[in-house]
């Protein structure tokens, strides 16, 4: 991040926690952060509101704030004629939701910084995204677009008006467009085989069969398609949905979005070979990819990617956990003004950190004099870790050991850079997926650490970001929790507690999950839509549904699954009956756009291809659990202990034994002593 100018007086974004708002505190523009002051002193003065929206890692952000929100005369015009709030997109994502809308609707495109203008009664009429100072790109200047919607305003206020009625009315539509109307739903469960299938051959044709993934460039993870093929395989046995997981995974892990020497990924690659990243590290991604790699490596034995996950576990840990327990929120594209400076090597500079054997490492990690992006090198990987030990005579043991060690030499020599900013905020969510991630791996690797790890962030959302009321907060930054809970932050949340449960140890748990879900049911259900709504109590001028799958799965693909988890865990029917009722509303637009609600998709494939639940109760389930923990086994529940304390072990534990029930839509077989047993009735 950019340093704040501190020689001028601040504007009232300095009083703000967000890092993005502080970056802007110094601007000479009078901003305000979203708020009642703002929205009042619009209408007292009958101006235009504009709406910046962005968040501290953004590029682009700072690229037009350092050309035209630090430029004085453009700064005097906007005070002059405009209202001016600074949203930070992550505290607040269901105004950015609502005005990257009108936006897309207004230009066909959206992005950050996110600039929308609005009637002072909030309703937006125009927008786009960066505009450069001068006119370039095909795009007119900042202050040409400020003295336009200026002119506007003043001179033709009828059409203003007008247009932000029509957008206000596009945007409510598009809100609900993809829910079916409740009376014209189609059948539950039953019916959604045919469209499975059309799902899974909708999503496997966008595959880029070369490179993995999905689509050209910019290329992202998009991790929650891939978990929907993994899910496929697993219950239809296609290999090929199999083989495009692990392609897509090996071909990211090997690439420069994939810190080769620090871990953790970036954001998402410029071109289609993963090479060439934007450099910005965000909590998310690399939550949603450990989760999606412990599954993975539940699934194969894959001693390369098992690497990339403990190395981005503790790349997490070193550069983004607080000191109390949760995880930061990013890291910045950018230091000394450059994009991806820190993370980039010279040739010359790579062999004087690596020494002797530099020859070797420079071809491990295809380090060159000519460089891969503009004259300098982003490190990356042309082999598997197992073909680059053949070609040079080593066991793959002795490699990672080598690579161990020589990795700690260049990190411990990039440590010497000016680092990035830091986006100090934790965000309720973000943390949630981390849980589930660290869950994920500590499945797949029976590592205590990352157990650990998961405790302790549970630890600090418990501390910090509950109310006494049972209710959340989503954010922590500058010493203090802020800002109600959104739909996401809930059903992530439910997750990480529920994912908790199923390792082992945490039933106790369960009250604190049904009374947040509970919470959500009241507050965010909307039964007239059958869909969650994105916030409670909004004051916007129209209400959002967080239906579509972007950087993460949406909230109501979250909260489905986890409302079926907890029907199998306390076998109350209402919580599958919500559960469903949501994905009949969504099952005809997932079928037509799979890409765009894969996590709904994968809970209709689960419902379609069979729920189930398998009970370890008894004195010793430690090791049957373990067993079982280290299986890929989607739409499974696993609860476990040797009291009865969860509804489903209650009558199933006896003194002196341990028994495994297999169960399905709330019946179970006949219990059995032993896992081949067990294997044999699933």
């Amino acid at each position: 991040m950019q340093e704040n100018r501190t020689d001028r007086f601040p504007n009232r974004l300095v009083l703000s926690a967000s890092p993005y708002l502080l970056q802007h505190a110094y601007n000479p523009v009078d901003w305000y952060p979203w708020s009642d002051e703002a929205l009042e002193k619009a209408v007292r003065e009958d101006k235009p509101i504009l709406v910046s929206i962005g968040y501290s890692t953004c590029h682009w952000c700072h690229v037009m704030e350092r050309e035209s929100f630090e430029d004085l005369e453009t700064a005097r015009f906007m005070n002059t004629h405009f209202v001016n709030i600074k949203v930070d997109r992550e505290e607040r994502p269901d105004i950015d939701h609502l005005y990257m809308d009108a936006v897309q609707l207004l230009s066909g495109s959206g992005g950050w910084p996110l600039n929308c203008f609005l009637t002072p009664q909030g309703k937006p009429f125009h927008g786009g995204t960066y505009f450069p100072p001068a006119p370039a790109y095909q795009r007119p200047s900042w202050k040409q677009v400020l003295a336009h919607i200026a002119h506007l305003f003043k001179e033709k206020r009828d059409l203003v008006e007008s247009q932000a009625e029509r957008l206000a009315t596009a945007i409510r539509d598009q809100q609900v467009r993809f829910l079916a109307v409740p009376e014209v739903q189609p059948a539950a469960v039953d019916s959604w085989r045919v469209s499975v299938d059309q799902m899974y051959r909708r999503l496997f044709e966008e595959r880029d069969e070369e490179a993995g993934g999905f689509g050209g460039a910019p290329k992202f993870p998009r991790t929650g398609s891939l978990e929907y093929l993994l899910t496929h395989f697993h219950f239809t046995g296609e290999q090929e949905a199999k083989e495009h997981v692990g392609r897509s995974l090996h071909r990211m892990a090997r690439g420069g979005i994939y810190d080769q020497i620090g871990g953790g990924f970036a954001r998402y690659a410029t071109d289609r070979h993963w090479q060439v990243p934007h450099f910005e590290k965000m909590l998310y991604d690399n939550a949603l990819l450990l989760d999606l790699i412990g599954q993975w490596c539940r699934l194969v034995t894959d001693p390369e990617m098992e690497r990339v996950a403990k190395e981005s576990i503790e790349f997490a840990v070193r550069e983004l956990r607080h000191p109390a327990g949760a995880f930061y929120s990013a890291l910045d594209a950018d230091s000394e003004g450059e994009e991806g400076k820190f993370y980039t090597w010279t040739a010359s500079e790579f062999r004087d950190a690596c020494g002797q054997d530099h020859a070797l490492w420079s071809e491990y990690l295809s380090i060159t004099d000519e460089g891969n992006w503009e004259g300098t090198n982003i490190p990356s990987r042309a082999w598997s870790d197992q073909e680059f030990a053949d070609r040079h005579g080593r066991s793959l043991w002795d490699l990672h050991g080598q690579w161990r060690d020589k990795r700690k030499v260049l990190l411990d020599h990039r440590a010497n850079r000016i680092r990035p900013g830091l986006d100090d905020k934790v965000v309720l969510s973000w943390n949630a997926m981390m849980i589930s991630g660290l869950l994920s791996c500590h499945r797949a690797f029976e590592d205590g650490e990352t157990l650990a790890l998961a405790d302790g962030t549970l630890a600090f959302i418990e501390r910090y970001l509950e109310r006494t009321d049972g209710s959340l907060l989503r954010v922590f930054a500058g010493e203090s929790a802020y800002q109600a809970a959104f739909l996401e932050d809930y059903a992530w949340y439910i997750k990480a507690l529920l994912d908790r449960i199923q390792v082992g140890g945490a039933n106790e748990l369960l009250a604190k999950v049904e009374s947040l879900a509970d919470l959500v049911l009241i507050r965010f259900y909307d039964s007239d839509r059958g869909a969650f709504r994105t916030a409670h109590g909004s004051a916007l001028f129209g209400e959002s549904f967080d239906l579509f799958d972007g950087a993460t799965p949406s909230g109501n693909a979250i909260m489905v699954e986890n409302l079926y988890v907890l029907h199998a865990i306390t076998g109350h029917a209402a919580y599958r009956e919500k559960a469903e009722k949501v994905l009949m509303a969504v099952a005809s637009a997932a079928e037509r756009f799979p890409g765009s609600f894969a996590g709904l998709a994968r809970s209709m494939a689960c419902s379609v291809f069979g729920r189930r639940e398998i009970v370890v109760a008894g004195e010793d389930p430690e090791g049957f659990v373990r067993a079982l923990l280290n299986r890929f086994m989607p739409g499974t529940v696993i609860l476990s202990g040797p009291q009865e304390d969860l509804p489903a072990l209650q009558g199933r534990v006896f003194a002196g034994k341990t028994y495994l029930y297999a169960c399905a839509g709330q019946a179970c077989q006949m219990p059995v002593e032993d896992l081949d047993s067990l294997w044999k009735q699933l």
